[in-house]
């Protein structure tokens, strides 16, 4: 269909291309549109076998790198460097684009940690989460039969076929209701649920030589709580009712817009909204705004999360830059609410023990706070490492909410700082931790990654005091 050949050709746009061996981009176009063509598989086997296959490719690729820059000077090291970066990161695009579910998830937290991996796999791997390549239109017009019984355009005035956005597990379309309000339609891709359950077993069997150390079953808890969390993910209905609970509570004047959603029109698989005139992150950064404007979006989506944790116990636990729009009269578009965490009543009360610790700087409660959400009695049963370094990352967690005045999130050696403590509690295996932890980090590093890619600056104390002041007069 024309449609589908629009946006193939859109994301060839957007994509760079390997110099040396496709230099026209003939073979990254059929590469998008075999993807296109293809059903989600959801096999198991043929998942991890496909993931191997990934494997082989990239090592060979660096393999052939590694025996050509032997032979060249630094400049042209550098070259080939970036040639087989480049390589590897258009395969790894190609297969998570295929696979799609938890595989691309991952792809987009990569994309997501600028000056962690190098720049050509964030370039590339950065079209994940809105502009991956999008399912044929026969499977979109196959979800509605079996959703409604009807076709989209039987269903709306009018619907485009083409797919203005596509992520992990679903796919979004512009269409215009009976009564002529225009409409965002994200649609689920077919079996993707059964293929998060396929991703998390194979995980598991993975994993299976740690069964014997002691935080196994802490493992395996963790993996649970994440299965159930991105399943969460596929229930459209759910998420319709997350999205209408988020718009109570944002006024006009808080310049932060929640997509009204359109029940009649949305199922678990189906989800329609308002449409939101604006753009992403990218298009964004591309027009080259001013600080100003930079700030003012910073302000906006501190605003955004701290209200919707303070208000609702929600931990937006995907603030990648496909779920923001920056909309065309200034306002803040949050336009996705699949991975919500509802913290329950031992939850919030873990998490407000930690922050009133790290506000206050009392060091010995904020030990008791950090033992426990490693699943430790005492601090005294952790090595003075392992305190050592999960404190730091707290404290660099913490660091916004203390400084008086505007805070930089573009500061790189703040954010590096920040990843650096990370990747050493990952390399010490200082993993074992209660599972709202997995969703607090990756809420806060994606809301921070988010922050610097903008180069934004807020007063975030400021506007934590405010939400915060909130929640105290409600808990008079």
């Amino acid at each position: 269909m024309q449609a589908d050949k629009i946006i193939e050709k859109e994301l060839l746009n957007i994509l760079p291309k390997n110099r040396r061996t496709d230099p026209t981009g003939k073979r990254l176009a059929e590469l998008l549109t075999r993807i296109a063509q293809k059903k989600v598989p959801v096999n198991s086997f043929l998942r991890i076998w496909t993931l191997g296959s990934l494997q082989a490719k990239v090592t060979a690729g660096y393999f052939a790198y590694w025996l050509r820059s032997r032979f060249s000077d630094a400049g042209e090291k550098q070259r080939l460097k970036s040639e087989a970066h480049l390589a590897a990161a258009l395969k790894m695009f190609g297969t998570m684009g295929y696979l799609r579910g938890a595989i691309m998830k991952l792809g987009q937290l990569l994309a997501n940690l600028p000056e962690v991996v190098p720049e050509e796999f964030a370039d590339v791997l950065a079209a994940l989460h809105f502009e991956a390549p999008p399912m044929h239109y026969a499977l979109v017009r196959e979800v509605f039969l079996d959703e409604f019984g009807r076709e989209p355009e039987e269903l709306f005035a009018s619907f485009d076929c083409q797919a203005f956005a596509a992520a992990s597990l679903g796919q979004v379309h512009r269409a215009r209701l009976h009564s002529g309000e225009e409409v965002a339609v994200k649609i689920q891709y077919p079996g993707i649920a059964r293929t998060i359950k396929a991703d998390l077993r194979n995980l598991r069997l993975l994993l299976q030589p740690l069964c014997l150390t002691r935080d196994w079953q802490n493992t395996l808890d963790n993996l649970a709580d994440l299965e159930q969390m991105l399943l969460m993910e596929t229930d459209y209905e759910q998420e319709a009712r997350f999205g209408k609970e988020a718009r109570s509570i944002f006024k006009a004047g808080d310049r932060v817009v929640v997509p009204l959603v359109y029940e009649k029109y949305s199922t678990k698989r189906v989800l329609t909204t308002e449409y939101l005139q604006g753009c992403h992150l990218n298009e964004f950064l591309a027009r080259n705004p001013s600080q100003a404007q930079r700030d003012h979006f910073t302000h906006l989506l501190t605003v955004a999360t701290f209200r919707v944790f303070y208000r609702l116990r929600w931990l937006p636990a995907d603030p990648h830059p496909g779920n923001f729009i920056f909309m065309d009269d200034g306002s803040l578009g949050m336009i996705d609410f699949g991975c919500t965490r509802v913290l329950n009543d031992e939850d919030w009360l873990l998490s407000w023990e930690s922050i009133e610790a790290g506000l206050d700087r009392d060091q010995p409660r904020m030990n008791r706070a950090i033992a426990k959400t490693c699943l430790f009695d005492d601090p005294r049963e952790m090595s003075a490492h392992h305190l050592k370094t999960i404190r730091e990352g707290f404290e660099w967690f913490m660091e916004p909410w203390l400084q008086e005045g505007i805070f930089d999130f573009g500061d790189r050696d703040f954010f590096r700082r920040g990843v650096d403590n990370f990747a050493e509690g990952v390399r010490k295996k200082y993993t074992r931790c209660v599972a709202m932890s997995l969703w607090s980090n990756r809420f806060t590093f994606g809301g921070r990654a988010f922050c610097y890619r903008l180069k934004g600056r807020c007063e975030f104390r400021k506007i934590f005091l405010q939400e915060y002041a909130w929640r105290k007069a409600g808990d008079m």
